[in-house]
């Protein structure tokens, strides 16, 4: 008992708690160089996603800290680095766009609660049954989208308002396309080659510092140019007073429930994000995180995050695997990285402000093509069909309809491909055989063969092998040494064959099980008709 108790006491306890118990000085050292070298790529990062979830960029900042803070101190893994990501930023906008900033964090607040539920519920070992096709289908979805929503900024178009279509803003980008400002354009694209520049001749080199650099040479050179700013657009950013707030449609009932499929496609799309980065995490580390934890915490950092005016975050992949690679031990090197992130904001204020839009476009960008990640499609497109099929259905589902809408009919669609690939792979063979009946006498009998699950998808498979048979000998033997599953609807059929042959005097032997068909066999057979018909002797 004692050491069930103890076993649940460690399962919900903080990762931080572990990493402190033999903490060192030199441990400390590792930590606070990794925080610092994090937050010089995480810093752009945040303020560009919260940008390309339609709010200003302190806001992503604020969401770093409250977030980024409670996951390192409630978290089940060792290194993860929280924020707002690409993986939210179309849903965030969507929710904005209709429903105002306070429907956003009612949203918010929502799905916080459910990844509490999730963690509680251990739905942490689930999640990772979704197949790869639909992850990578909505994931490039969402940079696709994320391309489509920054073209206005990048080309420097002067747009009154972008819509949420993915179709309708290129179509808006067309339009307004005599609009365009040449130097926020030539900004842009330069950018983009440096960074793609870097990422091949010097890919350890923080790229997206440099173009906040390379931005703010440009505003300070070009004052005139008419390029939009953070500051032209935002004001002043170095506003990090955490103000508790309470959304003012938590109290209308029916908002709530229109919020609610937003709210479970921010709680879905955080947990399956915060738990891929921690499994990159312990791919790099050799550490294990706890995945259920691990949902607990993003729940409370959500919650955190929505309480004072944050947007949802959950891990940020390539700053989690760099957390890990510049030699990060502790979460410690998370709160490092938080406490960074805010001195740059506090001390460079007045140079955040004129770092034009067009450099943050071209970050958005290259981040969302990474997201797309259309090279790899490749992998996919290769695959089976029916890989293929999924992974093109959840991409288009996502871009021109919602990303909830594309996971539903993703999980559905591979479901059921998963059934007729099953399907295809049961076989039965039926031929003649001599073997022992009742009489312990040799006498010839009909035999049928199935290999494979013998599930509710294949059971009409057994059934007309079953009823083909001529029935012309006094024994049938149904052979079922390779079958490793059997569930209620080949059960069914396995019974009313019994029965079916004890009506002519047909005596039928089932042969080949397994210990734990056997065990289905005789809880599922209520009335008898199996029993005295199950063996597991083989022919």
């Amino acid at each position: 008992m004692k050491g069930y108790f103890s076993k649940k006491i460690s399962e919900w306890t903080p990762e931080i708690v572990f990493g402190l118990s033999n903490y060192s000085f030199g441990s400390l050292l590792c930590d606070v160089r990794a925080g610092l070298l994090v937050s010089v790529v995480a810093f752009p990062l945040f303020m560009t996603f919260a940008i390309a979830s339609g709010v200003a960029p302190h806001i992503g900042v604020i969401t770093c800290i409250v977030a980024g803070t409670l996951i390192c101190l409630c978290g089940g893994a060792r290194f993860q680095i929280v924020g707002p990501t690409g993986a939210f930023a179309m849903i965030v906008h969507d929710i904005i766009k209709v429903y105002n900033f306070d429907g956003m964090t009612c949203a918010l607040l929502m799905a916080g609660v459910m990844m509490i539920l999730f963690g509680l519920m251990k739905v942490g070992d689930l999640i990772h049954y979704i197949p790869y096709p639909i992850t990578a289908g909505f994931t490039a979805g969402i940079g696709l989208s994320i391309i489509a929503s920054q073209l206005n900024v990048f080309l420097g178009l002067h747009v009154e308002s972008m819509p949420t279509n993915f179709v309708e803003r290129l179509s808006s980008c067309w339009t307004y396309l005599h609009t365009m400002n040449v130097y926020s354009c030539g900004l842009a694209i330069f950018s983009l080659i440096f960074m793609a520049a870097m990422q091949k001749y010097k890919p350890n080199l923080p790229k997206y510092f440099f173009v906040l650099i390379l931005g703010v040479i440009c505003s300070l050179l070009l004052p005139d140019a008419g390029m939009e700013t953070i500051g032209s657009k935002f004001g002043d950013i170095s506003d990090l007073l955490l103000r508790p707030s309470m959304p003012q449609v938590f109290i209308n009932l029916e908002e709530f429930k229109k919020l609610f499929p937003s709210a479970f496609a921010i709680a879905f799309l955080g947990s399956l994000e915060s738990l891929m980065g921690a499994v990159i995490s312990d791919n790099l580390s050799g550490q294990k995180h706890r995945s259920n934890m691990e949902l607990l915490g993003q729940g409370i950092a959500n919650l955190g995050a929505g309480f004072f005016g944050g947007i949802p975050a959950t891990c940020a992949l390539s700053t989690t695997a760099l957390n890990v690679k510049v030699g990060a031990k502790t979460p410690v090197a998370g709160l490092c990285c938080v406490a960074f992130i805010v001195l740059f904001v506090l001390c460079l204020g007045k140079f955040v402000k004129i770092i034009p839009m067009a450099c943050l476009s071209a970050m958005l960008l290259n981040t969302a093509w990474n997201m797309a990640a259309l090279r790899k499609t490749k992998y996919i497109l290769l695959a089976p069909k029916s890989d293929s099929f999924v992974f093109i259905v959840t991409v288009l589902i996502t871009l021109l309809m919602d990303i909830v809408v594309a996971v539903e009919v993703g999980l559905v669609l591979s479901a059921f491909l998963f059934i007729k690939r099953s399907v295809e792979t049961t076989t039965t063979e039926t031929f003649l055989k001599v073997i022992a009946g009742k009489n312990k006498d040799k006498t010839e009998c009909e035999c049928v063969r199935i290999c494979g699950h013998l599930f509710f998808g294949a059971a009409p498979i057994l059934y007309n092998a079953l009823k083909s048979l001529p029935h012309i000998h006094d024994i049938v033997y149904i052979d079922m040494q390779n079958v490793p599953f059997v569930d209620a609807s080949g059960a069914k059929v396995l019974r009313e064959f019994v029965t079916e042959m004890k009506c002519r005097n047909i005596e039928v032997i089932i042969g080949g099980l397994n210990k734990r068909i056997i065990k289905v066999l005789k809880k599922m057979d209520l009335n008898g008709e199996l029993l005295s018909h199950l063996s597991e002797e083989k022919i």
